[in-house]
């Protein structure tokens, strides 16, 4: 039994038909329910779950590889300075990357005067700008601050000469911007 092609209003021609949309129309429709469904899936607490475990493992992992990434260029730039040779770097940070939220408010500042006195008085309303709704919001973040060198140790074979330390201190605190109370030179073995 073959079907016949019709206004019978049969199948997604028919539809078509009687809606009287084009393919191009029907393509359009289609693929902007596509787009909401998709967004629509995107937005379920499972997938946002997932994502936020293991987190602070993250943040450690790459907070590791800060360091060593800080470590190498270091004792590469150290290793090159004149009577230092073979030079070992390990630093410390305080924390992990600070992120700095966008906020918004307003001030307001008035004055009155009185007979023989005057008062002034200010207040500010703050509050973080959030994006997203329900579980997806966020804050809007503005920049990042990299994490602070607590103390640097440079290990190098060229340690018994003061003039090596005293350039090797002034290096590390160029660099990281670093007081040279929390810089330690010391003689390799």
């Amino acid at each position: 039994m073959k079907r016949s092609e019709g206004t019978d209003g049969g199948g997604l021609a028919g539809l078509l038909q009687k809606l009287k949309l084009g393919k191009w129309h029907a393509i359009v429709i289609a693929a902007g329910l596509v787009g909401i469904l998709l967004l629509c899936l995107s937005a379920l607490p499972g997938k946002a779950d997932a994502n936020s475990s293991g987190g602070a493992e993250n943040i450690r992992i790459d907070l590791t590889a800060y360091e060593e990434q800080i470590e190498k260029r270091l004792g590469e730039l150290l290793g090159s300075i004149e009577g230092a040779g073979e030079t070992r770097v390990m630093l410390t940070l305080d924390c992990g990357s600070e992120p700095i939220y966008a906020t918004q408010g307003k001030s307001n500042q008035s004055a009155s005067a009185a007979e023989g006195t005057s008062q002034e008085s200010y207040s500010m309303e703050r509050a973080y700008v959030i994006l997203g709704t329900g579980s997806g919001e966020k804050g809007l973040v503005l920049k990042t601050l990299e994490p602070k060198v607590r103390g640097v140790a440079v290990l190098c074979q060229g340690a018994d000469s003061t003039r090596v330390q005293q350039n090797i201190v002034a290096a590390v605190t160029a660099v990281l911007g670093v007081g040279s109370n929390k810089v330690s030179v010391g003689k390799l073995a």
